[in-house]
């Protein structure tokens, strides 16, 4: 007589909500739950029980889920370098450890005069000053800032202001014609405000909107920019979330410039709440946690 064989569940548990994915989900999809683990540092439980004993299952899987939530306070952070346009966990810890993290720029000449501009902020408005505190620029009343720093992202050779802002959103002139309402119609919060990245500098003896790009399609809580890849040139690293999101932080991405916009290089698909630069002045590495 044949041996008898149990029929067992397998579940992959997420230990952030709780939840039990069958292991029956479709290869792509579970790579994908795996894959977001392994970029936050959190523990995965593949086990197996009898399909007779599916409430042993869910216990298992809440306790294993507890000591997962208890680890992530122990262990909630990464480091990364981006090699070859990919982002990749930092494994030479002790290099990190040598490094320290670096504050965004707020001071530089920006106008190329030989002296140094910086920029104030104050709630949600920026002024770049020079160093008897003048007032040489100062944003529009209806701009809501949250982040400003000095680099020279889009590459020119020149340092420019970096500003995330927040403002009245404004489709594209084309849209009016447009039957569906555009490409962008969507690129809002529910109070009608879009986050964008704008570029500011001396041009033409006068400061100006250097680049001002379109409403994003997803708002960005912190950004940071840094030569990433060692090739001279900086790239943007920003946390992404939803328009209305209640959670803070979001995925990791990372940009460069392509001369007229700015183009993904990679983006991890794990939430992180925080987002700092680490290096020592010659190479660069994204701290999130």
């Amino acid at each position: 007589m044949p041996e008898r064989r149990e029929q067992t569940n397998q579940f992959i548990v997420d230990p952030i909500s709780l939840t039990m994915y069958s292991h029956s989900l479709r290869d792509h999809d579970r790579r994908k739950i795996i894959k977001v683990f392994q970029e936050s540092d959190l523990p995965i439980k593949v086990f197996c029980m009898p399909s007779n004993h599916s409430h042993i299952s869910k216990v298992a899987a809440v306790f294993f889920s507890l000591v997962g939530l208890i680890l992530i306070s122990a262990s909630g952070s990464r480091q990364w370098q981006l090699i070859n346009g990919e982002l990749l966990p930092l494994s030479d810890k002790a290099t990190f450890e040598k490094h320290t993290f670096l504050e965004p720029r707020l001071v530089g000449d920006l106008d190329g005069d030989g002296d140094e501009e910086r920029l104030v902020k104050s709630g949600g408005n920026v002024n770049i000053t020079d160093y008897s505190s003048e007032i040489l620029w100062q944003s529009p009343a209806e701009w809501r800032i949250t982040e400003a720093q000095i680099g020279d992202l889009n590459r020119d050779g020149v340092d420019e202001v970096i500003l995330l802002v927040w403002r009245p959103f404004k489709p594209w002139p084309v849209d009016k014609f447009m039957p569906s309402g555009g490409r962008i119609k969507n690129f809002h919060d529910s109070n009608n405000e879009s986050c964008q990245i704008i570029l500011i500098g001396w041009k033409k003896n006068d400061w100006r909107e250097l680049w001002a790009g379109s409403a994003l399609a997803r708002p960005v809580e912190q950004l940071r920019v840094a030569d990433l890849d060692g090739d001279g040139l900086v790239e943007l690293a920003a946390l992404e979330k939803d328009y209305d999101s209640k959670q803070s932080g979001g995925e990791l991405t990372v940009w460069k410039w392509i001369g007229f916009s700015f183009s993904l290089v990679d983006r991890t698909e794990s939430r992180w709440e925080r987002l700092a630069i680490m290096g020592d002045g010659d190479r660069y590495w994204l701290f999130t946690k």
